[in-house]
């Protein structure tokens, strides 16, 4: 008996460790990773920064189901993250839309918790809506020709919107004032109808359903 109780308590040291460090194979999380997971992409992070900038999930189907994101320094239980749960729960926050919980999956690999990461945390979040604005490092520039918009199509948006008073001075501000120029691409072209509809067209890691979801999402001011 105890050469027992000296075989197990080692183990039982081990587990309570685990507990109190926030380790990912004994947490609660939805779904547990184990092996070699799939690592978010640049691009699918450029994505979760803009759903968080419109305020829209429509970007977040363009993400990988399985992305996988580790934070070794945050907070114990969210150490680890599906990037496309983390877009939608950013998105519900701050739109105060409940329903894309639903899209909300927490996840833990066997070192990093993300137990709290969970649909239940993002309905609490959605029921006092923050209504703020968040880009992170959006790279406005790539999204928008990667969504096939060139230089004459946000020009000619500009005027059309009343931004600049003709093409020319459009032009002349991007090349000498590149500054002011980003700028109203990202307070007006970025929230526009026009840039809502050709979400689409960016490069996607989602498959047929998520690009039928995505379609489906409508556009609101």
């Amino acid at each position: 008996m105890k050469r027992m109780v000296q075989a197990t308590w080692p183990v039982c040291m081990l587990m309570a460790t685990l507990l109190l460090s926030g380790c990912g194979a004994v947490s609660g999380a939805d779904e547990k990773v184990f092996m070699k997971h799939r690592e978010a992409d640049s691009l699918e992070r450029q994505y979760l920064f803009l759903a968080s900038y419109l305020g829209s999930e429509k970007p977040c189907f363009l993400i990988h189901p399985e992305s996988l994101a580790v934070a070794p320094f945050n907070p114990a239980g969210t150490r680890a993250s599906f990037l496309r749960s983390t877009c939608f729960s950013h998105v519900a926050d701050y739109a105060g839309n409940e329903t894309l919980c639903q899209h909300v999956r927490s996840v833990s690999t066997f070192l990093y918790s993300g137990d709290r990461l969970n649909a239940e945390r993002c309905r609490e979040a959605a029921s006092s809506p923050s209504h703020v604005r968040m880009s992170g490092s959006l790279d406005v520039s790539k999204i928008v020709a990667l969504a096939g918009h060139s230089y004459s199509d946000i020009d000619s948006f500009f005027v059309s919107a009343g931004v600049f008073p003709t093409i020319n001075e459009a032009e002349q501000a991007r090349r000498h004032d590149p500054a002011r120029y980003w700028n109203e691409v990202r307070f007006e072209f970025l929230l526009s109808r026009d840039f809502f509809d050709s979400i689409g067209e960016l490069p996607g890691f989602g498959n047929h359903h998520d690009l039928a979801d995505m379609a489906a999402v409508r556009w609101s001011q």
